[in-house]
Order: structure tokens, then C-alpha cells, then sequence
């Protein structure tokens, strides 16, 4: 069994991805934490693949994502939003998610460009939890990720779904993370072939997936089932990769990247020892 350490954020979308990799690496190995921290192990070598957002992906020299995996969406994708007490067009204050980079400058790209509004921005001093209150706070309007924005759905009286915001604008899908492996890293036909069939295997397990988080509540399983099997796409073909293209030339175009920053690269199989 191979010992790659893995960096994993524990966030219900990604549990399609894990499905039977315990079988080809060792969960000793593996890491769990909020996107920020898996790449900061990353950066600093304590990782050696991590379920990293896209923008860190993109600002670090030399990272390659593992191919056929993703956690992606064409259209709506419910994990990720902008949560409002006013109309969208009213936001004058917002507060930002630290937990992820990618849903900030996301957002920052949709308020410009599509919403035509540019609010005072506020990063949150902690991950945005379901309990937050940011309204009280004197804020306007949220972003929220992953299960806080969930459990949102429905809570607030506007809002707009970066999914569907990024569609709207682009006629793309997005990529909001991907399994991806620092410079140095060596991955074998093998090593990729067990991230295929993990989430070959999540994408047959969903409602079984659903179950374990939901138990008796069916309301909550057709939720979750509708939302890993509808909203979350978890395969990386040529749409995904020219749309990850596209967030890096606006990124680029609002100077949150060097204009030097290059294409993202995946992973190429390094042979197997014999």
C-alpha cells in the first residue's frame, strides 16, 4: 500500500472522491483540513497531493492536477454563494470566506463583471460557520463554501450562485479544487488509476453516501443525493481545462495573478518501479 500523504478537506463534496482509495493509499498518510492549511502543508513539503482550491493550484510554480478528477459544476452548484439581506445590486458591504482563495477572487471576478458592483470586502477572521451572523455585524451580504452553504440555501432573501454567476458569464463550467500534486511528486499510471476509480466508485455510491450523512431523514438524503450527483461534477475533461484557463486570464486581467502565470499542467504517469 502506498503512503503518499494526502491532504483532504472535510467538506461532504469531497466524499465522492474517496470511495475505496483507502485501498491504494494508506490513511496513515492522509491529512485533513481546511483549504488554506492544506496548502500551506503543500507549499511547505509536508503534503504531497492535497485537494487544493484552483487558485492555489494556479499561484504555485510547478503544481499539475491529477487527471480525471475534479470538483467542478456547469451551472448551478449550490456550495458556493453569495448570501444577501438587500438586493444584489444594493451590496454595499460583504463579508468573504477565508477558507478558500478561489470563492474570493470568484466572487470579486462576478461582482465586476456581471454583477457591476463593486462593496467593501471583508475576509472573515475564521471559516464561515452555518451559526455566523453576519448581518449583525453590519454586513450586507455573504460568501459562504461547502456545507455552510448548504445549510444556507433558502435563509436569505437574495443571492446568486457562483456556479450559475460563472456560467451566466462564460458559457463555461468551473473547476472550484482538484486533487493536486506538488513539483517532485511522483505518481504512477497506478497512483492515478486508484484517483479514477475512487471517484468512478463515489459516483456509484451517492445515495449510499447520502445515507451515511443523513441517516433517516429522506428529506436530507434526496438533498444530498440531488446535490452530489446533479450539482458537483467530479471528472476533468478538455471543458474543465479551458475554463480553468479562462478564471486564470481574468485573474490575471484583475492582477490577482502575475501575468506570467502559466497554464495548469496534469499529472503525466512516472513509471513504475519494477
Amino acid at each position: 500500500m502506498n503512503l503518499l500523504r494526502l491532504g483532504i478537506v472535510p467538506y461532504i463534496n469531497v466524499l465522492p472522491l474517496l470511495e475505496g482509495l483507502d485501498e491504494h493509499f494508506d490513511p496513515a498518510g492522509w491529512v485533513r483540513g481546511t483549504p488554506r492549511q492544506l496548502a500551506a502543508q503543500l507549499a511547505e513539503g509536508r503534503l504531497d497531493v492535497a485537494m487544493l482550491p484552483i487558485f492555489e493550484a494556479l499561484r504555485a510554480p510547478g503544481y499539475r492536477l491529477v487527471p480525471e478528477c475534479a470538483i467542478a459544476c456547469d451551472g448551478t452548484v449550490r456550495s458556493v454563494a453569495l448570501f444577501s439581506t438587500v438586493p444584489l445590486n444594493e451590496i454595499r458591504r460583504v463579508l468573504l470566506d477565508r477558507a478558500s482563495l478561489t470563492s474570493v477572487h470568484l466572487f470579486q471576478i462576478l461582482a465586476a463583471d456581471l454583477l457591476g458592483i463593486a462593496p467593501e470586502q471583508q475576509t472573515s477572521e475564521a471559516p464561515l460557520a452555518p451559526d455566523t451572523d453576519w448581518a449583525a455585524a453590519g454586513y450586507d451580504a455573504a460568501v459562504a463554501i461547502g456545507d455552510t452553504a448548504l445549510e444556507w440555501e433558502g435563509r436569505f432573501p437574495h443571492g446568486l450562485d457562483f456556479g450559475a454567476g460563472w456560467k451566466e458569464l462564460t458559457g463555461l463550467p468551473f473547476v472550484f479544487a482538484g486533487w493536486v500534486a506538488r513539483p517532485g511528486v511522483e505518481l504512477t499510471a497506478a497512483d492515478l488509476a486508484a484517483f479514477a476509480n475512487a471517484r468512478s466508485l463515489g459516483e456509484q455510491r451517492v445515495y449510499d453516501i447520502a445515507r451515511r450523512l443523513a441517516g433517516t431523514d429522506e428529506a436530507r438524503v434526496l438533498s444530498l443525493v440531488d446535490y452530489l450527483s446533479r450539482a458537483i461534477h467530479y471528472r476533468l475533461g478538455d471543458a474543465h481545462l479551458a475554463a480553468i484557463d479562462a478564471f486564470r486570464q481574468r485573474l490575471i486581467a484583475r492582477q490577482l495573478l502575475p501575468a506570467s502565470t502559466p497554464r495548469l499542467d496534469v499529472v503525466t504517469p512516472a513509471p513504475a518501479l519494477s
